[in-house]
């Protein structure tokens, strides 16, 4: 062929042939590719496109085009002839360990910069388009490459035709629109997580079950090797949804794969600071909800079932590494109308890979129960179940359900966590059935005597089994927001939640849930938020896949002015569990950034943030509205933030101030909420009582840098001398929790670093 003789076949395909040749000129051997006989209508064009495009970089990640030639209607493109094989050949031999797929994932990007900053996105990179070398690893096949801003060719554009390869083509390239340079690097983030993971990042059987998980589903977490967590959250930066959203280039990308293995190695390194090979691999965190059930029959006496029992399941598979947990009570509507599964719908807004799915109904004295566990969104039935009994073996039935779970998602489970998974179970029948009753009930409370109506089906089933460790956690927590929000007696419920969290605690001291749920008390009621950061992070490096232990975090790191851990904690909680309610808007808010808090807020304090930002823009007439048109939705706390906020706007600051003190001095353990009656204080021109609000914020751990920073209100107060005080003082607190976060690897582990700078 021309100059060049033919020695054998390297490969053929739906393009053309690739042969391996020799030209006898030079005595070099070359990749000689052509359209062979079955030429496709457009591969004149396209060979002629990858040989231009592959021709014009000079970079040794790119395979070097040596000669191009059309003759009599043939075209064939002499190229470098490489040595090793393609990743797709790699990775059907096992899955790669995180240094090696890293390793290749850098030294992809690197041409990658090269083609994009010469204005050229590839639009086809995959595991066959990557070739390792012993010299390195190179990207091939240009065939689809074009120039961002150039006219689209309509030739290679046709409609209703797919350009590119299904598994690994960001939404915006299905659509055929705003193509662009973060298209290559969605494709480079699915490829990467198929190394670590030994699966799709997008799976299906078809262009279109691809198409939907490309665009609406986000495959399951990294887990496995310590520190992945941060490699796992520049995957999904990368394959974000939004273009905008990932990095902004590849070398972007490539520093923070590059920074984040550093964080890993730093984790793993010994005390000696030797750092071992990482050799480990990652592997993938299942995710799955029990769905409430339904009853086929209305029985007021068991409909506290459908919600409870399901919500006990996942109680009891939580914190395992491998698997994420779904609150049911969190799940969107599951069901269509016609009262079937719509198991798509759960894949993208749950994003869950297996459901518990069941029906109840009573027949008799007994309870009969149909269940089964599906793949999400196939529908494959894993496995399925019908028993019938007895009211009082109900906590039987959990254990045996929670076991069949655990068999037919097929995860490791260590030691430790085969004896937590039933530790959690009671030996009473009557204790168990009223902790479902108290569940049940807590999933709709919407007043100060429901809850209370809570606190005493917990207490009587604490009464009747000493030892059933959730019930007595459970009402840890009821009794310090009863406390909390003013419903009854404040230090009695306070002193009764202290207690209850102490000899939980002594029962079972590894449980996840205690854990999450001693959170706030411990930051808010023991004004130990450095405590609650530390005992934190060492929590989830045990247990990386719990998502409210990292939703704990971001209070914590908030309360101890640590924003940027607080944002980072917000986005791992979420990578794991997208219906997750944190408290990030109120990190936002203390960083003025009023939007962005009012977006992310959950629907229960939306209007309440969005009141507090417009409030803040200036709009006061209409934040004063929603007060007024709405004075029986507030309680406790909320009904004298409400009226202290109408008097101040109103300008009657004596009748504000009776308000707040009122409020704080009942014995108000939140310092959060002493900022927010801070701010009503400075609006109300309260200087005095203002600055005592905020000093008291301060000793009781509550560092407001970013409020005294951005805060308009709060600013009011910036020309007092206490002021610039409580400032220095709050940054000098800060300071010390930094300092605290990094000892403890905060910093790696969040992959965020927290400088002495207030914000």
């Amino acid at each position: 062929m021309g100059p060049y003789r033919i020695i054998d076949v390297l490969g053929e395909g739906g393009m053309g042939v690739v042969y391996r040749a020799e030209d006898d000129r030079l005595g070099r051997r070359v990749a000689l590719k052509t359209l062979g006989t079955t030429r496709a209508a457009d591969g004149l064009d396209r060979l002629w496109r990858e040989a231009r495009a592959a021709a014009s970089l000079n970079h040794p990640g790119i395979c070097q085009v040596y000669d191009v030639e059309e003759q009599d209607g043939e075209l064939w493109v002499a190229m470098e002839l490489l040595e090793g094989e393609g990743l797709d050949a790699r990775m059907k031999r096992e899955r790669l360990g995180v240094e090696e797929a890293i390793g290749i994932a850098v030294d992809v990007l690197s041409p990658l910069a090269a083609l994009h900053e010469s204005g050229v996105v590839h639009r086809d990179l995959k595991p066959s388009n990557i070739f390792l070398t012993p010299h390195g690893t190179k990207i091939l096949d240009f065939g689809l490459a074009r120039h961002v801003e150039g006219p689209v060719d309509t030739q290679l554009t046709q409609e209703g035709a797919i350009i590119g390869t299904p598994h690994y083509m960001a939404p915006e390239q299905w659509r055929a629109e705003g193509l662009g340079p973060r298209s290559d690097l969605f494709a480079c983030g699915a490829v990467l997580y198929e190394m670590l993971a030994g699966e799709y990042a997008f799976p299906g059987d078809d262009p279109i079950a691809i198409f939907h998980a490309c665009a609406f589903e986000s495959p399951p977490p990294l887990t496995g090797a310590t520190g992945i967590e941060a490699i796992d959250a520049t995957i999904r930066r990368s394959i974000a949804k939004d273009p905008e959203e990932r990095p902004a280039t590849a070398a972007d990308m490539s520093a923070e794969l590059i920074g984040a293995l550093d964080r890993m190695r730093a984790l793993q390194s010994d005390p000696g600071g030797s750092t071992p090979p990482i050799e480990r691999r990652a592997e993938t965190v299942r995710r799955f909800i029990a769905l409430p059930f339904r009853m086929l029959r209305p029985d007021p006496d068991l409909e506290f079932l459908a919600t409870s029992l399901p919500e006990a399941i996942g109680g009891s598979l939580s914190g395992l590494q491998h698997l994420a947990v779904r609150s049911s009570r969190l799940a969107p509507k599951a069901h269509n109308e016609d009262g079937e599964l719509d198991l798509k719908r759960l894949a993208s807004e749950a994003e869950v890979d297996y459901a518990l799915a069941g029906t109840l109904m009573s027949a008799g004295s007994r309870l009969r129960l149909t269940t089964e566990l599906l793949q999400v969104p196939a529908g494959t039935v894993v496995w399925s179940t019908r028993e019938e009994v007895a009211v009082d073996d109900l906590f039987q039935l959990q254990d045996d359900l929670t076991d069949r779970v655990l068999a037919g998602i097929a995860i490791p489970l260590s030691a430790g966590e085969e004896e937590r998974v039933h530790r959690d179970r009671s030996a009473s029948p009557r204790a168990y059935e009223l902790y479902l009753r108290a569940l049940h009930a807590a999933a709709t409370v919407t007043s100060a005597a429901e809850l209370l109506t809570i606190r005493d089906l917990l207490a009587e089933s604490v009464d009747v089994d000493p030892d059933f460790t959730p019930a007595r956690a459970q009402y840890a927590r009821v009794c310090r927001i009863i406390a909390k929000y003013q419903m009854a007696d404040a230090e009695e419920h306070l002193e009764r939640a202290k207690r209850a969290f102490a000899q939980a605690f002594e029962q079972d001291p590894d449980s996840p849930t205690l854990h999450h749920l001693y959170t706030y008390h411990q930051i808010e009621d023991l004004r130990d938020p450095v405590g609650a950061m530390l005992r934190l992070l060492e929590r989830v490096r045990e247990m990386p896949s719990e998502a409210e232990l990292w939703a704990g975090l971001v209070s914590a790191c908030r309360f101890c002015g640590l924003y940027s851990a607080s944002i980072a904690a917000d986005r791992r909680a979420r990578n794991l569990d997208p219906t997750i309610e944190t408290s990030i808007e109120f990190t936002y808010l203390q960083l003025g950034e009023l939007d962005l808090a009012v977006e992310v807020a959950p629907a229960s304090r939306a209007q309440t943030l969005r009141t507090l930002a417009i409030a803040l823009e200036g709009q006061e007439e209409e934040a004063l509205a929603f007060y007024e048109n709405a004075p029986n939705v507030f309680e406790g706390l909320e009904q004298a933030f409400a009226g202290s906020f109408r008097d101040a706007v109103r300008g009657r600051p004596e009748a504000a101030e009776k308000k707040l003190r009122e409020a704080v001095d009942g014995g108000m353990p939140d310092p959060e909420a002493l900022f927010f009656f801070a701010r009503v204080a400075a609006r109300a021109g309260l200087t005095e009582y203002g600055l005592q609000l905020i000093d008291e914020m301060i000793d009781r751990g509550y560092l407001c840098i970013g409020g005294l920073e951005t805060d308009p209100w709060m600013r009011r107060l910036a020309e007092e001398p206490g002021y610039a005080a409580a400032q220095e003082r709050a940054s000098e607190r800060r300071r010390e929790a930094a300092a605290v976060f990094r000892d403890a690897g905060g910093e790696d582990l969040l992959g965020v670093v927290e400088g002495d700078e207030a914000l």
